[in-house]
């Protein structure tokens, strides 16, 4: 496959300034009452892109890429993508897009605890941040879906998100000349608006959005004598037996991306009402089973678990050092003893304040340097 997220030397040629993302309907170019557009002679090169050296030579990296054949990334196909991704057309009312709920100067996360869709709409959890997909087989919070081309769709037909019947978004989309043409540079001069093509370049799209330009990456070169003092010191911490940070948050991605964790926010999750996995299979010892979520942008992505309950870094912090609670599935890894059967009496890293502000700071350094919102992938419309 080609390998997919832009390099360091490659992101200046990626640089495009664009406005924040359309949230309502835009009457514009001629009077027309949909929104239009604004793209550059000649794509991006988003196929272009490749990982890091050091992420396709990792042997864990490798084992956890996501091998897609099927949407191999082509300029034109993310360029379309990248207009659907942002174009509130794609509801019913025309008033929500993609990236209502996955705002690019938040890392594509949304800074609200639950996000909003049409009329009202509330989602079930907090919308998770879209990087480095390339690299994340399980997608939700309780991983029910492994093929992004299916996940892209589900938000569209959700009746509390964007509430539109696919059938009457393609009509919709075909009705309007600069869909026709972008599909056409797309599909090999076919045209036509399907449903499957606009899975595919949506996935081609999200697909090429990369998180792997932070301080901590640039850190790496330099044995990391560009970090303060104190991020040094979060940093060892993070990586330490006493934390174990890295256990449940490991490789270049900072996370577990194909087991489900219980991690001690609640004795009862399904009474406090999210079982997690455990609504999805009706099985109690599901309860309180998730993802374990790339800390990646991790600065930018406020707030934070499934429910997005904490407000801050160090909310975070301070639930991990002294308030895990015990649970009959808690990961063993958040045990006192750190290893053996799940379930075991919950571990007090006791951290000082200066610790926990150390291990704050370190977090701070994995959020890109990279600004989404103006950029190749932020929003195409004026």
């Amino acid at each position: 496959m080609k390998r997919l997220a832009v390099g360091f030397a490659a992101c200046a040629a990626f640089w495009a300034c664009k406005p924040e993302p359309v949230t309502e309907p835009v009457v514009c170019c001629g009077g027309v009452d949909y929104p239009v557009p604004v793209l550059p002679d000649t794509p991006f090169p988003y196929s272009a892109q490749v990982y890091p050296d050091l992420w396709l030579e990792n042997p864990a990296m490798n084992l956890f890429e996501v091998n897609d054949f099927e949407h191999p990334v082509t300029d034109a196909g993310a360029t379309l993508g990248r207009v659907l991704f942002y174009d509130p057309s794609l509801s019913v009312d025309q008033t929500i897009s993609c990236a209502s709920c996955h705002q690019p100067e938040h890392g594509f996360a949304d800074p609200s605890p639950v996000s909003f869709g049409v009329d009202g709409g509330v989602t079930h959890r907090n919308s998770m941040a879209l990087v480095n997909l390339a690299y994340t087989p399980r997608l939700f919070w309780d991983a029910r879906e492994s093929d992004l081309s299916e996940q892209v769709l589900q938000p569209i037909a959700h009746p509390d998100e964007m509430a539109m019947d696919l059938g009457a978004l393609t009509e919709r989309l075909q009705a309007r000349p600069h869909y026709r043409a972008l599909f056409a540079d797309a599909f090999d001069g076919d045209s036509s608006v399907t449903a499957a093509g606009l899975a595919s370049a949506l996935v081609q799209f999200l697909r090429t959005l990369p998180a792997h330009a932070s301080r901590y990456d640039a850190g790496l070169a330099l044995n990391f004598s560009n970090y303060t003092a104190e991020e040094a010191e979060g940093r060892a911490l993070f990586f330490s037996p006493r934390t174990r940070c890295n256990t449940c948050h490991a490789t270049f991605n900072f996370y577990t991306p194909t087991e489900l964790m219980v991690n001690g926010l609640s004795t009862d999750y399904s009474g406090e009402g999210d079982g997690g996995l455990a609504e999805l299979t009706g099985n109690p010892a599901d309860d309180g089973k998730f993802r374990v979520v790339s800390l990646r942008n991790i600065g930018a992505t406020a707030p934070y678990m499934h429910d997005g309950r904490f407000a801050t870094l160090r909310e975070v912090v301070d639930f991990y050092s002294d308030g895990l609670q015990a649970h009959p599935q808690l990961n063993h890894r958040l045990s006192e003893l750190g290893f053996g059967p799940d379930g075991q009496p919950p571990m007090q890293m006791a951290l000082t304040e200066a610790e926990k502000e150390a291990l704050v700071a370190f977090l701070h350094t994995l959020t890109d340097t990279l600004d989404y919102a103006h950029s190749a992938w932020g929003s195409p419309f004026p």
